[in-house]
């Protein structure tokens, strides 16, 4: 019986001896498990079998116990070692995750005391490590944003310093960068100070001010390249257009000295004018046009009133002038007289042809009269063709006269006898 007690107890001794040579390369401090097995031997020597089995077998246990929280603590420490190193390449103040790895390290060798035996406390290293690793994270989360967002600002402002021209460099910086050059040093300082998250809103501010100026320049740009092809296109068709040239100036003058919105704004009120020109320039052309049509029309079926006439040339005048607001108002005057003189004229072709056929009537009634009444109406006629519209209604109002009331009508007059002189 004692033999087979005492094989057990050896079997059990030579199995933990034997990962204690397998886990001689690692670093872990297996010192308590080397302990146990001595005790294993010592009770073996003297023949406690059943205590060196026991004593053998929590050395075994214990040795792979601690080799494996040694593992879990070195990669815990390795974790923190690579952020601590990220943290230093930021720029970062990486001493508090160096004493996070000292205090670590202090509580394995402090150790703890498991079942009676003092071991290494690496659990508690790990959780120490492992705390530290979430935390510095975090840390070098936050600094990264705000480096990217000091590289990503200085690059605007790089890029906002090659347009800046003869600028003087203050007031380039108070008027276009808007202290950008001056908030970006702010951020620096703040992230060497470790405020973070003041660094990266600052940086952020300057990099929107820097992005803002640019795109207020692009913008510029591309309205003054709309207001250009505009002007062109109106004085290819003659128009003048003085007025958004010199808003062109200004915006050029503008551009000049970095105020990019402002030269924005003059540019955009340079296309409005030109676009406002285009279409007072088409109005004027066309109602010229049309008086000038109308008067040609007017001038085939006689004379044509002078004042329609001189309406027109005002409008001539003013459209070669560019001032088409005027020429569209003297040209609209000139149809107007048109207008009324077309009216008069046709009103009065409507008389002459009714007391033409009053004329017939007469003459088939065997008035004595009618060669009176013909004679005024071939003058009216002639007058009419000529464009003298006023002589004409008078001679047509005298025909008329001579005629007298109608058969049939109110008139309380007598019929007219024939005039003096006539049988």
């Amino acid at each position: 019986m004692f033999g087979k007690r005492a094989e057990e107890a050896e079997d059990a001794i030579s199995r933990a001896e034997a990962m204690l040579v397998v886990l001689q390369l690692s670093k872990a401090d297996l010192s308590p498990a080397k302990r146990l097995i001595s005790q294993a031997r010592e009770a073996s020597n003297r023949r406690a079998y059943d205590s060196a089995r026991v004593l053998a077998t929590r050395a075994e246990t214990l040795a792979s116990s601690l080799e494996g929280r040694y593992r879990a603590a070195q990669k815990a420490l390795s974790a923190l070692r690579g952020i601590a190193n990220k943290a230093r390449e930021l720029g970062l103040d990486a001493s508090e995750l160096d004493a996070e790895v000292a205090e670590a390290r202090r509580v394995a060798q402090a150790g703890t005391v498991e079942d009676g035996v003092k071991v290494p406390n690496y659990t508690r290293a790990r959780a120490i490590l492992e705390t530290a690793v979430q935390a510095g994270r975090e840390r070098v989360k936050v600094a990264q944003g705000a480096a990217n967002e000091i590289f990503t600002a200085e690059l605007a402002l790089d890029a906002l310093k090659d347009v800046a021209g003869d600028i003087e460099p203050a007031e380039f910086e108070r008027m276009v960068m808007k202290g950008g050059g001056s908030l970006v040093e702010a951020a620096k300082q703040a992230f060497d100070a470790g405020r973070l998250e003041e660094a990266e809103l600052t940086a952020r501010k300057a990099g929107t001010a820097a992005k803002e100026a640019l795109m207020a320049r692009d913008s510029a740009f591309a309205t003054l390249d709309e207001a250009q092809n505009r002007i062109a296109e109106l004085r290819s068709t003659g128009a003048v257009a003085p007025g958004p040239v010199r808003l062109l100036q200004q915006g050029w003058i503008l551009l000049d000295t970095a105020k990019f919105t402002e030269a924005g704004q003059a540019f955009e009120a340079a296309d409005r004018e030109a676009r406002r020109i285009e279409d007072d320039f088409r109005r004027a052309t066309k109602g010229v046009k049309d008086a000038e049509e109308g008067l040609a029309s007017l001038r085939r079926s006689g004379a044509t009133p002078e004042q329609a006439e001189q309406a027109l040339r005002d409008a001539k005048q003013s459209l070669a002038e560019g001032e088409y607001d005027q020429a569209i108002a003297f040209a609209s005057d000139a149809r107007k007289a048109l207008g009324k003189r077309q009216e008069i004229r046709e009103r009065l072709a409507r008389s002459i042809e009714e007391t033409k056929r009053s004329l017939d009537e007469l003459r088939a009634a065997g008035m004595d009269y009618a060669n009176d009444v013909e004679e005024m109406v071939l003058r009216a006629e002639r007058e009419f063709e000529n464009g003298d519209f006023v002589t004409s209604s008078e001679d047509l109002k005298i025909a008329n006269l001579l005629i007298g009331p109608r058969p049939g009508t109110r008139s309380a007059a007598k019929p007219r006898s024939a005039p003096a002189g006539n049988p």
